[in-house]
């Protein structure tokens, strides 16, 4: 087969999470509703009815576009996308093409090279979603709940080198979007969508090669395969004197091959026009600046800080695949020497958590200002290390206040030096044997030794910090 050079361009639909539709009230959430339970004369698209913009899905646009590294538009205005298919239930798509909200945007990645490389981001739009089409049955239904949702498009220029670019970058984008609260992006959930342009040429060519499309991609090992696939079959049609043809493919994942949807629009064939029931929407420089300022650490640079505040890349890795940077970063921002402490207990006790519960840490009830709070309980010898995970339990279900908490359900510990003094010294006191085992060399005596003043404290109705109780004990061993 010939080496040709691969390009590669990707195009990212992101659901933005708002309470209500791009262009209407209704309740912007499909996946809790049944079929056709939100739906209005706007989002149907029915004669007298119109749209208006939703300023919450403008603010998260512009913080997209503010942490892509985007130029901002200060004047954008909305387009009739015009195109029949099932699930276009008002024969077009509000949308966003002469004037985007940002444009020329970056974001870096690890390129094939092991170089830093920096993926162009050509534009940053808001339109509206499509309705979902269910097979059943041999029929076709459509389900409106999604219809006009409001949905951000990210698009790259031609600039990725392979499938494997493709992947980091998507991972990349996926991560900067959850870490500055534009989208939950559950892919699972449809709430990001991939969509890869693919060429290939000959080494050295300055032109690019006949692009092919391939929609609407399910996960990242999905993509990944479906370019791989769609550059070996470019190379073996070229590879056998054929021409490659312009046009949308699908990925059948079950055969790991790509397969013909329909032949590929250029914009002309959508027919743009601009929307004649919005005006043109204007950005008021204060009010860019303002939620430019509002913005925490670049993403790249918070990962940093964490690398500097002794964070492991083993942790880093867990907190970008929960979900949870964001969360840390707002629970350290008054305390950040404290990011140490904070990162090991959502590591350990908050994940414990989300595996025995099933819920993400985006539908939990604990807060990022909870959570610090508990912690510093913790950290100040207040509650107990399984008493700071029987409150996190109760903070994570039901919500609350970390110290009021904490005392209603019997946690906090008392400081009572005299009382853990004699029972470190009663209990080494009727354990002889055991002291001299100790003092033999045989260390792991101390826990069992540990173990006799708690239970005995408990028995006296004390409730204090092991660790306080250990340090007394160690003294009294070494004397």
């Amino acid at each position: 087969m010939t080496a040709y050079q691969t390009t590669v361009g990707v195009e990212v639909h992101v659901e933005l999470t708002t309470r209500s539709k791009m262009f209407c009230p209704c309740r912007n959430a499909p996946q809790d509703l049944g079929e056709n339970q939100a739906a209005c004369p706007v989002c149907l698209g029915l004669p007298g009815a119109l749209p208006s913009v939703n300023r919450e899905a403008l603010r998260l646009g512009l913080v997209a576009a503010l942490a892509l590294n985007c130029r901002v538009n200060p004047r954008l205005w909305f387009e009739r996308k015009n195109y029949i298919y099932p699930d276009l239930v008002k024969g077009y798509q509000i949308s966003q093409y002469a004037m985007p909200l940002g444009e020329d945007g970056w974001l870096t990645i690890p390129g094939d090279s092991g170089e830093e490389k920096r993926v162009d981001i050509l534009r940053v739009h808001l339109e509206e979603d499509t309705a979902k089409l269910i097979h059943a049955n041999g029929e076709t239904l459509v389900d409106v709940n999604r219809s006009g949702a409001p949905l951000m498009e990210i698009v790259t220029r031609p600039v990725l080198s392979s499938g494997r670019e493709a992947e980091e970058y998507v991972r990349k984008l996926r991560a900067v979007l959850v870490y500055h609260g534009v989208s939950r992006c559950r892919i699972q959930l449809g709430e990001m969508r991939v969509e890869a342009n693919v060429s290939i040429a000959p080494p050295g060519a300055t032109e690019l090669g006949i692009r092919t499309e391939i929609k609407n991609q399910a996960g990242f090992n999905h993509m990944r395969g479906a370019i791989e696939y769609e550059v070996r079959r470019h190379a073996e049609v070229l590879d056998s004197g054929g021409r490659i043809r312009q046009e949308t493919r699908g990925w059948d994942d079950a055969n790991q091959k790509t397969f013909v949807q329909r032949s590929k629009e250029d914009a002309h064939d959508y027919r743009y026009f601009p929307e004649p029931d919005l005006p043109p929407v204007v950005l008021p420089a204060n009010w860019v600046e303002e939620e430019r300022s509002r913005l925490p650490e670049p993403y790249d640079q918070y990962l940093a800080s964490l690398a500097r505040h002794g964070v492991s890349p083993a942790d880093r890795d867990a907190l970008s695949r929960n979900d949870a940077l964001s969360f840390l970063a707002a629970a350290a921002r008054p305390e950040p020497e404290s990011t140490p402490r904070l990162v090991k207990r959502l590591v350990t006790d908050v994940f414990g958590i989300i595996n025995a519960t099933g819920v993400r840490l985006e539908a939990a009830k604990l807060d990022p200002e909870n959570f610090r709070q508990a912690v510093s309980l913790q950290t100040a010898g207040r509650i107990s290390a399984a008493g700071l995970r029987t409150l996190l339990e109760k903070l994570y279900r039901e919500g609350g206040e970390a110290g009021p908490d904490a005392a209603r359900l019997g946690l906090l510990l008392e400081d009572d030096s005299a009382a853990v003094l004699t029972a470190v010294e009663t209990a080494i006191a009727a354990s002889p044997g055991m002291l001299a085992e100790f003092r033999a060399g045989k260390v792991a005596v101390r826990n069992a030794l540990l173990g006799k003043t708690m239970k005995a404290l408990k028995a006296g109705g004390k409730t204090v910090d092991p660790r306080q109780v250990g340090e007394v004990l160690d003294r009294a061993l070494q004397s």
